[in-house]
């Protein structure tokens, strides 16, 4: 069995409460790598933490900026 992971969507702007348009977000990507073999398997959270500067002239602040990023993990078979 082989895997790949690909990324999703960081983040889906949705109007007026319509989550049509991020699950549709996820239906594209699904179905533009469900070719050649591939079956869409699973979705997973990785999370994410990036230590970051302030800049050159403040050496001392330094902060963590987290982040979830989403993996739609597909399968097929060797």
């Amino acid at each position: 069995m082989q895997y790949k992971a690909v990324p999703g969507p960081k983040t889906i702007r949705i109007e007026n409460d319509d989550l049509t348009m991020a699950t549709n977000a996820f239906a594209e990507i699904i179905n533009a790598n469900a070719i050649n073999g591939w079956k869409f398997y699973s979705l997973e959270t990785i999370k994410t933490v990036e230590t970051k500067k302030a800049g050159c002239f403040i050496n001392k602040r330094v902060w963590n900026e987290y982040n979830d990023i989403y993996m739609l993990i597909f399968c097929r078979e060797d």
